[in-house]
């Protein structure tokens, strides 16, 4: 194994510089514009209805593992996607197309994404556990039509004896309302939701995505199950961190062309004090358009987008996703310093980073079942022994094969609500509340106007 981990680290330095092709890519160039193709009270109306769940009518899926090719349409935008079973990486989405409007063509917005590692640090044990590390494709576990739903069907994936993922179709809420004098509309969105669950002894966590008739893609993880029976009844009472590192593989319009970029907006006291409100927002190169962390600075909106600068749209722009976040706080960690932890914690002092697609580097550090597993300091920051894996090498993350990563976390003190009852005071064995944590994917001058029929402000008034 060791002698395998050294050709692997000599393919990872040979890589080459430039943008890599990926098997089963392809490029839509130019982008045709965004055509509304529907009447314009479809669009519009209480409820834009329908939507549909099937078999991919083109299979997408690039992967021997099991998995299902999985499509839906909306009124006016749809997706494809797979979805498979990666073993200890377990359930991930991708490849995954976006179709813009109504007949148009499909467009590669992902090659992949899932969870890299949940690590789950206790307050007052020595518990730094790293759930991953364990799993297997047995990790995913059996679904039922409890599971899924009045509005949910079950996904036997490809070479699986028993359903493992629920695919629900959902109303997600007001998408826009116009309540002007003469026209009063009201569009609610919908998307489809295809989610799993990972087994980590005492606890299951929920992997979640959601495609949204917007053009967006929800990433959420929930956390369940019972407190740590392992040192009772101490254990089952102390305070912990459910921490997920996401990774996403962002291919948009095909695997090359794409760019990182920190968009943040900046105000600052100004005199005189007529400008006192002045302000800006910027875009620029992530780290200086090369690979690297970043620490979320919620004052500054910062946010990490993708763009593909060869890709533009109607009016010029080019085309991408941006990370929208909403985290109940920052979690920190530094097990090393207390000298009983052996592993370092160093990527838990970052909240985003952005490396250049490897495929050397995606094989031998993230989901080959047949490599021993290796924690996120080596595989993402190049701790020693694995130097230049990562952003350790400092590459372009401009005009490239881009991926994102994202750590969310959720802090879970014990309370009452976590006893079974007839549980003593210091004992608690109940099942737990769904602890949720994650980030979306948004448009970011993906479409030319607003893919759900929105009207002009002279038709609403």
């Amino acid at each position: 194994m060791r002698t395998f981990l050294r050709v692997v680290l000599a393919f990872v330095a040979a890589a080459a510089a430039g943008a890599q092709t990926k098997a089963g890519d392809f490029t839509v160039a130019p982008l045709p514009p965004q055509t509304q193709g529907l009447p314009k009270m479809r669009a519009v109306g209480p409820r834009a209805t329908g939507g549909a769940v099937r078999q991919c009518v083109t299979d997408i899926c690039q992967t021997s593992e099991p998995h299902s090719c999985i499509e839906v349409s909306f009124p006016e935008t749809g997706w494809r996607t797979c979805i498979s079973n990666q073993g200890r990486r377990s359930l991930t989405i991708g490849p995954t197309d976006l179709r813009r409007s109504p007949g148009g063509p499909w467009m590669r917005v992902l090659r992949e994404a899932s969870v890299a590692d949940i690590f789950v640090p206790y307050h007052s044990f020595t518990f730094r556990l790293y759930d991953m590390q364990q799993g297997s494709a047995s990790s995913l576990l059996e679904m039922t039509p409890a599971d899924a739903g009045a509005n949910g069907s079950l996904i036997t994936l490809s070479g699986a004896q028993i359903p493992q993922v629920a695919a629900e179709l959902n109303d997600r809420g007001i998408a826009w309302l116009c309540k002007g004098i003469a026209n009063r509309a009201v569009r609610r969105g919908q998307e489809l939701a295809l989610w799993g669950v990972f087994d980590a002894q005492n606890y299951d966590f929920i992997i979640d995505y959601r495609l949204r008739d917007d053009g967006s893609i929800g990433f959420r993880m929930g956390a369940t199950g019972f407190n740590n029976p392992y040192l009772e009844p101490l254990s089952t009472t102390d305070a912990h961190m459910h921490s997920t590192l996401w990774r996403v593989d962002v291919d948009l319009n095909g695997s090359g062309g794409d760019s990182a970029k920190m968009l943040s907006h900046r105000e600052e006291p100004r005199t005189p004090a007529i400008f006192s409100l002045a302000a800006q927002d910027v875009e620029e190169p992530f780290n200086g358009g090369r690979e690297g962390t970043l620490v979320w600075d919620p004052t500054r909106f910062v946010t990490i987008a993708v763009e593909d600068v060869a890709t533009t749209n109607a009016h010029g722009n080019p085309i991408g996703y941006q990370i929208k976040v909403s985290p109940e706080g920052l979690s920190r960690h530094y097990g090393e310093e207390s000298g009983v932890v052996a592993r370092k914690e160093k990527f838990t002092r970052f909240d985003f980073a952005v490396t250049r697609y490897k495929e050397a580097e995606r094989e031998a550090f993230f989901d080959t079942p047949n490599v021993r597993y290796l924690d996120p300091d080596e595989y993402l920051l190049g701790v020693a022994p694995f130097a230049g894996v990562g952003v350790s090498d400092n590459e372009t993350v401009s005009d490239t094969d881009v991926v994102l990563w994202y750590r969310a976390s959720v802090h879970h003190d014990p309370h009452d609500e976590d006893h079974a009852p007839g549980d003593p005071d210091h004992l608690m064995t109940g099942v737990t509340f769904v602890h949720w944590s994650g980030f979306d994917l948004e448009p970011h001058n993906l479409f030319d106007f607003n893919p759900l029929g929105g009207p002009s402000r002279n038709n609403c008034q």
